[in-house]
């Protein structure tokens, strides 16, 4: 990649020679190696860069994960000022990096008002509450809703771009079901950050409708599970539209409810 290079992603645009970024009519300075690492990442849109290929492009070295983790932190700290909410760069762990542009074409995702009739969503709680709902769960119904006690497959899963809605239990422990909100809506994870999400309690507080309003979630989930009005609820929330605040905006909200309850995550549920 060349030095004189103008990387165009979506509306947004990296100037090599300017060490510059541009996003509709503001523009913002990097430095060269930001710019560079940034350029990169842009060059492979939509795909998982590793640790390893950023060393050796970027810095023509290895270099630690802590040298990294700080540039891509600042990278994404100068797109949030530009108010973009067209490209996010995601920490893929274990594995590397993710420049996502909703604007640049993704052939293997299915657009949610195609699939309203057969939503696919991917479901996060206890290994208990999963089994309850896996017992739930009759012939014909639901049978496009994966459910996992462990977070770190259910990331795996994400991969894949084939699911229109995301069920996060807000009652794990040390609030990973509301940091894991948080982190879809800010594009630290394989998700889109617009994805459809509902939360799962065990009551509706007053402190989570408030972050369910905050943090732009579709739907909230009260146990016990109703399957039928779980499944009318999953596709009203993928039909539903919305506009997707600044990273900051997200940023800003607490994720310790008083109401947040403590449950073991110990094994994933068999997903159909």
């Amino acid at each position: 990649m060349s030095f004189n290079d103008v990387v165009v992603v979506g509306p947004l645009a990296v100037d090599m020679s300017q060490n510059s970024i541009t996003f509709k009519d503001k523009s913002a300075y990097l430095g060269p190696l930001r710019t560079h690492l940034l350029g990169y990442l842009c060059k492979h849109v939509n795909q998982v860069v590793g640790r390893d290929d950023l060393s050796d492009a970027v810095w023509g070295r290895s270099v630690s994960d802590h040298t990294i983790n700080q540039h891509i932190s600042q990278l994404r700290k100068v797109i949030t000022t530009l108010n973009n909410t067209e490209l996010t760069i995601a920490t893929i762990p274990k594995k590397g990096y993710i420049a996502r542009c909703e604007a640049v074409g993704q052939p293997n995702r299915v657009k949610p008002e195609l699939v309203q009739n057969q939503a696919k969503a991917l479901l996060l709680s206890d290994a208990e509450t999963c089994q309850k709902i896996q017992n739930l769960k009759a012939d014909g119904e639901l049978k496009q809703l994966e459910m996992f006690s462990n977070a770190g497959l259910l990331h795996e899963r994400l991969m894949s771009n084939e699911f229109q809605a995301v069920i996060i239990d807000t009652e794990l422990a040390n609030a990973e079901g509301l940091k894991l909100i948080k982190a879809i809506r800010t594009g630290q994870t394989l998700a889109s950050s617009d994805i459809a999400i509902l939360s799962l309690a065990s009551e509706a507080t007053k402190q989570l409708l408030g972050f369910n309003v905050l943090m732009d979630v579709q739907g909230l989930i009260v146990q016990p599970v109703n399957i039928e009005v779980l499944e009318k609820q999953i596709k009203t929330a993928v039909a539903m539209r919305f506009k997707l605040k600044p990273n900051a905006a997200y940023d800003l909200v607490p994720t310790m409810l008083n109401s947040a309850a403590s449950v073991n995550l110990q094994s994933a549920c068999l997903s159909n």
